[in-house]
């Protein structure tokens, strides 16, 4: 088996944002307190080299796909992809129509970005984890997440394809998610979702076989990628503006375990004003591994296998009567048992912990690796459309590896993480053919 340097593009970039977000930790801007980096920078080097054991063993290709398939066979898959597509569009786009003009009409959507931050506030305005309760706005999400990714990355891969009716559709559901939930309510993550996909869409289109080009595009797709970090920088500057904080009390307000260096590099050269959301940024890379320190030294306490996820533990608790609680899990007994609240992040791995232990978590994202190389390889090689999707939401679980268990936080993601991991295990080898351009 020859592995090409395109094949491990993703590992390489994994690997250089774990190493920068521990150095953060250890070295930037924040510091924290009683931070056992030792402990944490044996166990992430231990991540490292197993998650790139299973990559390497994900790349070996044991049945390549036919050089030769008949164009028809292929021109029937893409029809049939492109069917679903049009579908999902249809379905997103008409959800957000309704609730751009249900929350037009309620007079409850903010339109002014500079007013992002008190929007942010007032969506959580006395909000506590565990007391929500099921509503029809809450099953739709649940119900439209499939169609909500498919939309978001399928329609965006297959842009071109698609007739132009569907391609204001998918341009419309974009900025309305934007509008609705960046601009209205101060999020950030679909933003981030949002640069995210359209990134990986346009690295995916992109002929990264022709070596002469890939540094062409990995050009682009750093410029891009600033500009989504600059945007993501902008809406904590609002936020934290709303909230009344800056340089000058910024370490009166914060957690007691962390402390901002005003003397540290980043003020020196941006200054306080650009700064300081950059320093608050750079926790979001870095404060999830410090609350990882003090998680590993808690004690072991089962979660049932669905402490992983918030979502799952409210469930079984809820409804099957399993006698798992999320308070039990590694997170809220740490943040019981120091000041790390639990608003704080913990990593993903301190997440799993309670179910498999952090020995456990490790072996388990090594075998999450395998399924990224294949499906990396799979999306890039042969424009497989179901491993496109898998592909940007273990990305999606990858830059979130600092903070929480993304993938599976949301009942949504959960039902679309089983959808498309049972869809490519049965059908993924119908839809990997060689690209007729490379």
């Amino acid at each position: 088996m020859k592995i090409h340097k395109v094949d491990l593009i993703p590992l390489k970039a994994l690997i250089l944002y774990i190493f920068i977000g521990v150095s953060l930790s250890f070295f930037g801007p924040v510091a924290y307190m009683n931070y056992d980096k030792l402990l944490v920078g044996t166990y992430m080097m231990a991540f490292i080299i197993l998650f790139s054991m299973g990559y390497t063993l994900g790349l070996i290709e044991i049945d390549p796909p036919e050089k030769n398939l008949n164009i028809q066979y292929q021109n029937n898959n893409l029809r049939k992809i492109l069917f679903w597509v049009k579908v999902s569009i249809i379905i997103i786009a008409s959800v957000q129509f309704i609730n751009l003009i249900l929350s037009l009409s309620a007079g409850t959507l903010n339109l002014s970005v500079s007013n992002m931050g008190q929007a942010y506030i007032d969506t959580y305005e006395n909000y506590e984890r565990g007391t929500g309760n099921v509503s029809l706005t809450f099953l739709v999400q649940i119900f439209t997440y499939i169609p909500y990714l498919i939309t978001l990355i399928l329609g965006a891969f297959y842009f071109k394809q698609l007739p132009r009716f569907y391609q204001v559709m998918i341009i419309f559901s974009y900025l309305s998610i934007i509008i609705i939930e960046t601009i209205g309510h101060g999020k950030q993550k679909q933003l981030g979702d949002i640069f995210i996909f359209l990134l990986l869409v346009f690295f995916l289109k992109s002929n990264l076989l022709n070596k002469y080009a890939r540094k062409k595009i990995f050009r682009k797709v750093v410029f891009f990628g600033l500009i989504g970090v600059s945007a993501l920088v902008s809406v904590l500057y609002f936020r934290y503006a709303a909230l009344g904080v800056s340089v000058s009390n910024i370490n009166e307000r914060i957690n007691p375990l962390m402390e901002f260096d005003l003397e540290s590099i980043i003020f020196q050269i941006f200054g306080d004003e650009i700064g300081f959301p950059i320093s608050v940024f750079s926790t979001y890379l870095s404060q999830g591994y410090y609350g990882l320190s003090l998680a590993m030294q808690q004690p072991f306490e089962w979660t049932y296998f669905v402490g992983n996820s918030y979502s799952l533990a409210v469930l079984m608790q809820r409804y099957f009567a399993l006698p798992i609680d999320f308070h039990d899990t590694y997170a809220y007994r740490t943040a019981l048992n120091t000041d790390w609240d639990e608003s704080k992040w913990f990593s993903v791995f301190t997440w799993y912990a309670g179910d498999i232990t952090f020995i456990g978590a490790l072996i388990l994202f090594s075998l999450v690796a395998i399924l990224y190389a294949k499906v990396w390889k799979e999306a890039y090689m042969y424009q497989n459309p179901i491993s496109v999707v898998l592909f940007a939401m273990l990305t999606i679980a990858m830059l979130y590896i600092p903070s929480n268990n993304q993938l599976l936080h949301t009942p949504g993601s959960i039902i679309a993480v089983f959808f498309f991991l049972i869809l490519w295990i049965f059908k993924h080898k119908k839809f990997n053919f060689y690209r007729t351009t490379v």
